[in-house]
């Protein structure tokens, strides 16, 4: 009994995180009507995090535990897509007539000509391939820029006209934004030696005594890619597992011991190094 009331203690000074809040926004319909389901999970979850007691009926051991949820700290968060948008019509300038500032559009960008072409790595694509993807990276370089500068700016009235109810806007007073994720932030991720998609891959070939291995090269082309998906994180997985797809049918069941993989497997879909006991006592 001492415990169960330990237990129930510790949840109730524990931290919640409600996440997509950004799918209970309600939004007009076509025909110009509210969608009061949205709004109505809104006013169920404010209760919750106004402080009440809520019953969490525990399956496994057919039984019911009363939480007191005052003092618990609520976090919500969301993707909340187009509410750049929204800051963006609340800051943008009403001025008219002659001396309007022009506006910092995110698509104004310069010619491809004059656009400034930088690879982190050396590939064997042609030249009209790597501009055009190089191209396409600063382009989502420069809007992810201004998508960010607009959400720095944020404030509960836009979170408002994005369709959350003001009681549960006022019960969340401290928003806070995240920036677009980066080339380098997407390599760190990919690299990241725990719950990353390459070590897990890595470890899945050690169970054939195979090495797997990428070059620096091809983890930034990696990056690349994925960045230009924008899709965040969740496009490393696709690209690693699409580029490795030849070896994890030719690793199991033969004598290779190494797999190198390069940029130009990643970005042409060349095949991967592999290296054999036999190849390695020669050299």
């Amino acid at each position: 009994k001492q415990w169960y009331q330990r237990r129930v203690r510790g949840t109730e000074r524990g931290i919640i995180v409600l996440d997509e809040l950004d799918k209970l926004a309600s939004k007009r319909n076509k025909h110009g009507g509210k969608d009061i389901g949205g709004e109505g999970v809104q006013q169920s979850l404010l209760k919750i995090i106004e402080g009440t007691k809520v019953t969490v009926n525990d399956k496994a051991k057919n039984k019911s535990h009363q939480i007191d949820t005052r003092n618990i700290l609520f976090l919500a968060s969301g993707a909340f897509i187009g509410l750049d948008q929204i800051v963006k019509r609340r800051t943008a300038s009403k001025t008219l007539g002659f001396g309007t500032p022009a506006s910092s559009s995110s698509s104004a960008l310069p010619p491809p000509g004059k656009r400034p072409l930088s690879s982190s790595f050396g590939e064997t694509l042609d030249d009209s391939e790597r501009t055009e993807r190089l191209v396409k990276i600063k382009e989502t370089e420069e809007r992810n820029k201004a998508r960010d500068a607009l959400l720095d700016q944020v404030e509960p009235k836009d979170v408002l006209d994005y369709g959350m109810i003001p009681e549960l806007a006022g019960r969340i007073p401290i928003l806070t934004t995240l920036h677009s994720l980066t080339k380098n932030d997407l390599m760190v991720i990919a690299k990241d030696k725990e719950r990353g998609v390459i070590s897990q891959l890595t470890d899945l070939m050690s169970l054939n005594n195979c090495q797997l291995e990428f070059t620096e090269d091809a983890l930034a082309a990696i990056a690349e890619m994925a960045f230009c998906k924008k899709t965040g994180a969740r496009a490393l997985k696709s690209i690693v597992e699409t580029t490795l797809l030849e070896a994890m049918f030719e690793v199991p069941g033969s004598d290779i011991s190494h797999v190198l993989i390069t940029s130009d497997t990643v970005l042409n879909g060349a095949c991967p190094v592999y290296t054999r006991p036999a190849e390695q006592s020669n050299n």
